[in-house]
């Protein structure tokens, strides 16, 4: 789209090839994957008409844990019960986040000495989160500059800045940021960065809010 607004890509060709596939080429199957939501592109309504929207979102607990334990066959890095707990906990059983997590474990446990390196502690989970924020750093900044605007920036900034798990109020964010509107609420819990807990919100992901930590000074008032 913004190739397309900055006219590096003519509109109607692009889009106008892709609906000719779609209504008239049968053996052909076209999938569009992204982040943002077709609400958000109502001007390409008329090039998708044919199309099904198709919601991806966590892994369940049980699908998220085999991907943990049994990437593959034969696999033979084990896991402690705590470990693999601390993993669907900062993640949410997010497919790409487990995926990312557990290749920085796998990564440092190759490190260590053979008589360890079978065993995957909760130590070594907290080890490869660090790692983990620097290998995915393109994950991160693509909803950092991508798909929030700089209200939703400060926000986001604004609640990781509490800690794990923290709750922060409306009216706390407000007293922070009072030129915050509703509609940048409603996106970031669209984009599932955020969830409302109560009169307050919080990070759905631990391992994003960690991102938007970083460099962020902890605020000492009340949440």
């Amino acid at each position: 789209d913004s190739a397309i607004t900055k006219g590096r890509f003519d509109e109607q060709d692009v889009l106008g090839m892709l609906r000719h596939l779609i209504q008239h080429r049968p053996r052909f199957k076209v999938m569009l994957a992204g982040s943002h939501t077709i609400e958000e592109y109502q001007r390409w309504a008329s090039y998708l008409i044919n199309v099904q929207v198709l919601h991806i979102s966590y892994l369940k607990e049980e699908e998220a844990r085999k991907l943990i334990e049994y990437p593959v066959q034969d696999f033979t890095l084990r896991y402690e019960p705590d470990a693999v707990d601390r993993i669907l906990q900062i993640t949410r059983c997010h497919p790409f986040l487990v995926q990312l997590l557990c290749s920085e474990i796998i990564a440092y446990k190759n490190e260590q000495d053979p008589s360890v390196r079978r065993l995957a502690t909760l130590a070594d989970v907290e080890v490869a989160v660090t790692e983990a924020l620097i290998t995915g750093s393109f994950f991160f900044a693509d909803i950092q500059n991508n798909q929030v605007n700089a209200t939703g920036l400060a926000i986001l900034r604004s609640i990781a800045a509490r800690g794990e798990g923290k709750i922060v109020s409306k009216n706390t964010i407000y007293q922070q940021l009072p030129d915050v509107s509703e509609n940048a609420f409603q996106q970031l819990l669209q984009r599932e960065l955020i969830e409302e807990v109560g009169d307050g919100y919080r990070f759905q992901v631990e391992l994003i809010r960690r991102w938007f930590a970083r460099g962020v000074r902890s605020p000492t008032s009340t949440p």
